[in-house]
Order: structure tokens, then sequence, then C-alpha cells
């Protein structure tokens, strides 16, 4: 256990070696935060936005780097990288969505090191992760002193950066749904490798001709991800030649109160996400 005063405030770094001590760390001091990739921790610290009296570092905790297919699911690893995503087999067959929008995320020295766990306990409203992943149903599965649990991606997202996980919870592993083969992901971004200014990802159940429980999720437009459900009723479960994209793109226009800022404020931003379902919409019907 090593001590380090460097460019944020002074912290207390431990590596455990399995979850259960993971877990300790994390329960034994409230200010302690937990390490995975580092991807959105490591420059909060160097800015002293974040100051936690512990990181626990969950490099060399055994089970967490693992995709495993599960047959009508996969289950995926916290510290998973972004990378890992990209280059996986097993998930550009069964999850292609994800590889689609993991080339998104930043660049590939940072995918290298950002893992799902990280991107997806963060909560960033602008991430990749957190709208599809509510756009799949997702489960997440933690771990505390109080035993394990899941909770699923409609009850995880609930503002932004902010999770129903609690201080004391590690997020170790994402079972994602391989059902759903409709599906689409859009992203408007001033140039690559940037934050999105827009995100939407939209999947269902094809089954002839029509699109079974469709979820569309939206993400950095607005506040906090979130499902938009007038879009989804649009497309529950009628022929989807029968859906028009511009209606859908209308009704999602219609139903977001989208955030204003330096990059595009709030009816620039309800544009994008009425272009980008438009787009998806387009695409769902190919794919039903």
């Amino acid at each position: 256990m090593r001590e380090y005063a460097v460019k944020p405030p002074k912290f207390r770094y431990v590596a455990p070696r399995t979850l259960d001590d993971a877990v300790a760390h994390l329960a034994s001091d409230l200010d302690a935060k937990v390490l995975s990739g580092g991807q959105s921790l490591m420059p909060l610290l160097a800015m002293r936005l974040a100051a936690p009296s512990v990181l626990v570092d969950l490099q060399h905790v055994p089970g967490l780097g693992n995709i495993e297919d599960e047959g009508t699911s996969l289950l995926i690893g916290a510290r998973v990288t972004h990378r890992e995503i990209e280059r996986s087999a097993v998930i550009a067959e069964r999850l292609p969505i994800l590889s689609s929008a993991v080339v998104h995320i930043a660049h590939p020295q940072i995918r290298s090191r950002g893992t799902l766990g990280g991107s997806t306990a963060h909560a960033d409203p602008s991430g990749e992760w957190p709208t599809i992943l509510l756009a799949l149903g997702a489960t997440m599965h933690a771990v505390s002193p109080r035993g394990r649990r899941t909770i699923e991606a409609d009850e995880f997202f609930v503002g932004p950066f902010t999770s129903t996980l609690a201080e004391d919870e590690i997020l170790t592993h994402v079972s994602v749904p391989a059902t759903r083969t409709a599906w689409s992901f859009q992203e408007a971004a001033v140039k690559k490798g940037d934050y999105g200014l827009a995100l939407v990802a939209a999947t269902g159940i094809p089954r002839d001709g029509v699109l079974l429980d469709p979820r569309v999720a939206v993400g950095a437009a607005v506040g906090s991800v979130r499902r938009l459900a007038e879009v989804e009723r649009l497309l529950a479960e009628v022929p989807m030649t029968d859906v028009t994209a511009d209606e859908a793109a209308v009704a999602a226009a219609a139903s977001i109160d989208p955030i204003s800022d330096i990059h595009g404020n709030s009816e620039y931003r309800r544009k994008l996400v009425a272009s980008l379902v438009r787009r998806a919409v387009r695409e769902l019907r190919n794919g039903a």
C-alpha cells in the first residue's frame, strides 16, 4: 500500500487482488473511489474536481475482464476496455451496435484505457454507452458489503453523472441482450472523437415485418439519458412500412427539453435529435 502526492490532492492507492477485498476497501472510507480504466476519473483528479481519499484499482481483480456468450445475452466484465469491445469477434457477431458505436468514443489511445464499467458507472449523458445500454435494456450487476444485486438500465441512469449505484457498490458486469437484432446508433459531433452533441440509439426485435418491443434512447442533447416513449409508441407492433421517419422525428423533437451550452443551443440540439431519429427509424425499417 503506497501513498502518492501528485497533482491531485493526496490520496491512498490500493490494488486489491480479490473482489471481496475491493469491496472491503471501498466500504472502509466514505471518500473512496473505484478506478477502472481512468478515462473520466483521472482528468477529474488532475483538475481537482474529484478528491477521493482512497483509489481502489480494479486492474488486478480477476473475472472482470471477460466477455461471455450466455446465449440470449452477452455478459461483459466491467473492466473490458472500449478497444477490446472494438476488436471482439463475438460482439461484432452478436451485438454489432456496440461495434458500430465504440469507434465514436474518443481516440484509440483512450479506448485502450477506458472501460465499459467505468463509463457506465460515470453515467455521463454525453457518453455512448449509457444511451446504448438504455436502448438495449441492459442489466447492471453490482456488489457491495450487503451482497449482490442487479439493476435494470431503466432504473440505473437517473440524472447527469448520477446512477442508482450506491457509494459502496462496485459495478462488476453488464448483461446485454443479444436478441434485439434490429438496431441503429446515430451520433452528431463537431468532429470524430469529440463528445456527441446528440446521440440516438434504437433497437427492437424484428418479426414478420413488425418491430416488437422497440426501445429508443437519446443522450448528449438532454440533461440525462432517457427513452423517447412517443417514438416507441409510433414504432410498436405496426408494419414498419406504415411508420414514417418524419413522424418519428417530429415526435422526438416535441418530447425533449434539450440543453444549451457553448457547443449548441437547445433549438439546434432539438433539430439534431429529430434528424438522428429520422435516420435511426429508416435503419430500423430496413432491419425489420
